[in-house]
């Protein structure tokens, strides 16, 4: 196994995209807000909802020239958060083609994509300070890190357990060999047994697990409700919106206008 099947990033692109990140970071960081659910609440409306399908974690699109964020709670809650911090980087770089696409889907590997991911991975996962923990609570040489090791740093991160042993690579803090023996615990087949280890290291499972969690702000119902009463938007976009988020138009007693049943 190579870098280039693992999308390690060329270094003078991560470091322009760690700029990037660390620039929205700052900005987060002076209103108090660090959690990344919190950070996208604050400029797009947050849906978290288990979908039906695992092909997409998740998607940005605008709605009214409101932005909107759904995120697939199907996924463990580490994943989730890093494609938390994916769609961050669209919110930030690509509002232009959202108001022409009007959807981006995180899992179609564009140019922009790829971007997202590397700027996902230096805003969850910041070098210096991966660097201050791992030597902190984990001291070892590239070859020496063991599967414990990687446990301890991805809960220190709130990440899943591949992306952040993926960092540890990235930043020479495992080497590759050690990579391809670690990587192999966070299969689906071996999810037991790294669940196993993560209590015995003392922590909880919630990051390996999925949350399915389900999420939908109140604004973001109150948006599709006012836009309906506005007249902004017809009966059946307004019904299509509110089953997409698991709710009726019946709920709101809303009754089918006349002039829509042709």
């Amino acid at each position: 196994m190579n870098n280039n099947k693992l999308n390690i990033p060329d270094e003078l692109t991560r470091l322009q995209i760690k700029e990037l990140a660390e620039d929205v970071r700052y900005k987060y960081s002076k209103k108090g807000l660090s959690d990344i659910f919190d950070i996208i609440s604050e400029d797009a409306f947050l849906i978290r909802m288990p979908l039906k399908t695992m092909e997409v974690s998740g998607f940005s699109t605008c709605f009214q020239d409101e932005l909107v964020v759904l995120l697939n709670s199907n996924y463990t809650l580490g994943h989730e958060r890093y494609s938390g911090a994916h769609e961050l980087y669209h919110i930030f770089y690509n509002s232009d083609i959202f108001k022409k696409e009007k959807l981006l889907i995180s899992n179609a590997k564009t140019d922009e994509d790829t971007k997202a991911d590397i700027f996902a991975a230096e805003f969850l996962m910041p070098e210096d300070y991966v660097k201050e923990v791992f030597y902190k609570i984990i001291n070892v040489k590239p070859n020496d890190v063991l599967e414990k090791h990687v446990i301890r740093m991805n809960n220190a991160f709130k990440v899943s357990y591949k992306a952040m042993l993926k960092r540890l690579l990235q930043l020479n803090l495992c080497l590759e060999d050690k990579y391809n023996d670690l990587v192999a615990i966070c299969s689906f087949e071996n999810a037991e047994k790294l669940q196993a280890l993560t209590k015995k290291e003392g922590y909880d499972i919630r990051l390996i697990t999925p949350s399915r969690e389900k999420y939908i702000p109140k604004e973001y119902v109150e948006y599709i409700k006012n836009n309906y009463e506005n007249n902004k938007i017809s009966y059946n976009n307004m019904k299509n919106c509110l089953n997409f988020i698991g709710l009726n138009t019946e709920q709101f007693e809303y009754e089918y206008p006349k002039e829509e049943e042709i």
